[in-house]
């Protein structure tokens, strides 16, 4: 029985070789890696004036050697968008649930690459209908079976841009000083950026576009060592709801942990978030709002809450190093559901953190922006303001969530509108 099956593997293979060896010029091939995206791509608006395109490519080594990436390629509406090679690319990709970039996948082993596509000033609000991918790859010439890999280049996927609008919301927060801490979009090293889980049986990056926010006062995070919660600038301050809607669920008995030290109370998943509020803002979109201050939560399940609103204030529970707010929206009540693009309606940008800070101080760079910025995502290392007047709630709550994302054809149709305005006028 054992010679049966060894002689019909080595027929199986012999006819497999011979299959490619037949293929006519051109054909599609076998190709040592499977390329997939985790979802479609996520298009918003970012306060660099720039469309940014954000998905994850998950790369499968099915061959029985390492493969080394070499090259990607993407092109949308008959431009190429973005070229990576050698640093570049392996900077951007990550074995799962790791911080080491790399880009060498090993046999029988997945890695994703983090897919940050800014789009030339050119497309403006719009946004490409469809991406293609190109990606060019190595393996070992004296690998076992190497005769039945057809190609090192994989020409997918083709993937469709999510046309949805990104949410509109306003500011959790009031006043001037907010550091965009850990946020999208251009790095890799950020950890909301680069941890993907398994969420409900598909892998999810959830905090794409979730944000930390910390308070720079006087260009530094704290006074003193920066040991007690009191030491934060941003500690205490009142979170307010992005928008009207429903209270899906509250935490708010969880203890503040001293910044800088690991928290010995997170036993399962609900816990990382520590003192939190959900709220439902629209079909399929969350608002959540983690590491709030215990005891601070004003609000309840099932209760309705308007934009504006005070939820609590602003702590340092959960899985976190220093007092700060994290904000996303996801699909669903479930900070590790995916996380959703979104925009707020008007902020002032006061300047841009540098890359590598020494605590406390941090210096910021960049004149700031006088007039709001209407409305935008607020890019990683941004600083800004919000007032008051600034958390206009939206008339029903989420209605611009189930738009699609503005192509070249919306961009002439609001051209056109704003030079017959002028001419009216």
């Amino acid at each position: 029985m054992t010679s049966l099956r060894r002689g019909c593997g080595v027929a199986a293979l012999f006819l497999m070789v011979s299959l490619v060896a037949a293929a006519p010029a051109g054909a599609a091939s076998t190709t040592a890696l499977k390329v997939e995206a985790l979802h479609a791509p996520q298009w918003v608006h970012g306060s660099d004036g720039r469309g940014q395109l954000e998905y994850d490519l998950a790369v499968t080594n099915v061959f029985s050697a390492d493969a080394s990436l070499e090259s990607l390629e993407v092109r949308g509406d008959g431009r190429r968008l973005l070229r990576l090679q050698g640093a570049a690319l392996a900077a951007v990709t990550r074995r799962l649930f790791a911080e080491e970039a790399t880009a060498r996948i090993s046999a029988a082993s997945t890695n994703v690459i983090l897919m940050d596509v800014v789009l030339p000033r050119s497309f403006g609000r719009a946004a490409p209908r469809r991406l293609t991918h190109r990606i060019r790859y190595s393996i070992p010439a004296d690998a076992r079976a190497r005769s039945i890999i057809g190609s090192t280049t994989v020409d997918a996927p083709v993937l469709r841009v999510d046309r949805r609008r990104p949410v509109v919301i306003g500011a959790p927060l009031r006043g001037s000083g907010w550091l965009d801490s850990n946020g999208c979009c251009d790095d890799p090293t950020a950890n909301h950026r680069f941890t993907i889980l398994a969420f409900d049986g598909a892998l999810v990056n959830a905090e794409v576009f979730a944000i930390d926010w910390t308070r720079l006062v006087g260009g530094a995070l704290y006074t003193g060592d920066g040991r007690q919660n009191s030491d934060w600038a941003g500690f205490g301050a009142p979170i307010y709801s992005v928008a009207g809607g429903t209270v899906v669920s509250t935490v708010d008995d969880l203890p503040d942990i001293p910044p800088f030290e690991a928290n010995p109370g997170l036993r399962r998943p609900a816990d990382w978030a520590g003192n939190n509020a959900i709220i439902r803002i629209g079909r399929g979109r969350y608002a959540v709002y983690g590491h709030l201050q215990a005891g601070s939560v004003r609000v309840r399940r099932g209760q309705r809450v308007r934009a504006g609103q005070q939820l609590g204030r602003l702590g340092n529970s959960g899985n976190t190093q220093g007092p700060h707010l994290h904000f996303g929206i996801q699909e669903r009540p479930n900070f590790f559901s995916r996380g959703v693009p979104f925009v707020i309606n008007r902020f002032r940008l006061e300047g841009v953190a540098e890359r590598a800070p020494t605590p406390p101080r941090v210096r910021v760079t960049g004149p700031p922006r006088i007039e709001p910025i209407v409305p935008a995502h607020p890019l990683g290392r941004d600083v800004h303001a919000a007032d008051p007047a600034d958390h206009r709630p939206m008339t029903d709550g989420c209605r611009r969530c189930s738009q699609r994302a503005p192509g070249r054809r919306d961009e002439r149709r609001l051209a056109f509108r704003r030079r017959s305005s002028a001419l009216l006028s």
